[in-house]
């Protein structure tokens, strides 16, 4: 099993607590799971396989909702630490 851990941080690289991270693309069928960030922005992700992943994240923080992503490519069954920045 692959796995993409990283960090969810806002505009000025604060940590971003209870965003969902999620997989919008990757090879072949991928998990259809989410994520929570922890109070620090951190999560894990399990990931099917090797490969290339796109990663997203929703966070609806003071009322407002934002989306961000980032391309993971996962080798050697892990890929991370990931930074995902909302603007």
């Amino acid at each position: 099993m692959a796995v993409i851990s990283g960090v969810v941080v806002d505009a000025d690289g604060r940590p971003v607590p209870d965003a969902r991270v999620y997989f919008a693309a990757g090879p072949g069928s991928f998990p259809d799971v989410a994520a929570l960030t922890d109070d620090e922005g951190r999560f894990t992700l399990a990931a099917g396989t090797d490969g290339g992943y796109t990663v997203e994240c929703r966070s609806e923080r003071g009322g407002v909702s934002q989306v961000a992503g980032t391309a993971v490519t996962v080798r050697g069954g892990s890929a991370g630490p990931v930074e995902i920045r909302l603007a």
